[in-house]
């Protein structure tokens, strides 16, 4: 998994990595993550089959609803500019601690990208031995 430092900019927008451009380079959504202290950035047809596996789940269990509330319900569309930028609202910001003019962390797998603070990804534990089942 690659990591790019990006800045946020005054108008909330931050560039999609160069190396990225091709993948997420049209419509996307962008929503929190169960991770906390990440959002991700999701192609509209990744999005979109995630949405049909909530579909698919049972939702008269409350822990569902309340995962279906968060990942659903914080989601926002979004373009790619012809600059290769997208603009997150202040309240996704929010959600990580994020503000115009911090530096934040771009991390990208095959279906999505995966942004927190550079703050943020510092203070985290990076020692492998300590996760379980390493």
């Amino acid at each position: 998994m690659a990591r790019d430092i990006k800045k946020i900019d005054a108008k909330g927008r931050f560039f999609i990595p160069s190396k990225f451009k091709e993948k997420f380079g049209g419509d996307l959504v962008v929503t929190v993550s169960l991770d906390r202290g990440y959002l991700c950035v999701y192609t509209a047809e990744t999005f979109e089959k995630i949405e049909e596996q909530f579909a698919e789940m049972n939702s008269s269990e409350p822990e569902f609803r309340v995962m279906e509330r968060w990942i659903l319900g914080e989601a926002l569309e979004v373009k790619v500019d012809s600059q290769n930028r997208i603009s997150l609202t202040s309240e996704l910001w929010e959600r990580i601690g994020a503000h115009p003019g911090d530096e934040i962390c771009v991390f990208s797998d095959e279906e999505k990208l995966d942004i927190c603070t550079k703050s943020f990804y510092d203070a985290e534990d990076h020692n492998l031995g300590a996760i379980e089942g390493l």
